[in-house]
């Protein structure tokens, strides 16, 4: 999370799309958007403070349907969490509490990692603490 507001510092317009595997719940219990998509609208959308989401009671979207659907056309970069199995170039954070296993290391799309830990891929390697360099690393690879 680090390195999203030194990319936008360096005036790339990001995104972010993460994949909630367990499912998640956006709304409030005491808001009339909640209690409105428990009526079976099948989409709620707020607006308001210069926000707006989309709240849509659907089966899960793949990585391209989520993007054709939601993404904004004016992004320069969409930061995509999740995901794994797709053919995207990836970055590999993983914290040596959690495992010392890469989820990534045989994926041909992978193009870093960030370890506290080390780790023999043969790509970048940064630690968490890198996150300016990390974010000179995307910041080459998109101005390609």
């Amino acid at each position: 999370m680090a390195v999203l507001p030194l990319l936008v510092a360096k005036g790339i317009r990001v995104g972010y799309l993460k994949h909630a595997h367990a499912g998640f719940e956006i709304d409030q219990p005491e808001k009339d958007s909640y209690r409105a998509r428990r009526t079976g609208v099948l989409q709620t959308i707020v607006t308001g403070g210069g926000q707006t989401a989309v709240i849509d009671d659907a089966e899960d979207l793949g990585l391209d349907a989520a993007i054709a659907r939601y993404a904004r056309e004016d992004l320069e970069l969409l930061v995509v969490e999740g995901f794994k199995a797709e053919p995207l170039p990836k970055i590999e954070v993983a914290r040596r509490g959690l495992s010392t296993e890469l989820l990534c290391l045989n994926d041909r799309n992978l193009v870093a990692t960030v370890t506290d830990f080390d780790v023999s891929p043969d790509v970048p390697h940064f630690g968490p603490g890198d996150a300016p360099a990390i974010a000179d690393f995307i910041a080459a690879r998109i101005s390609r």
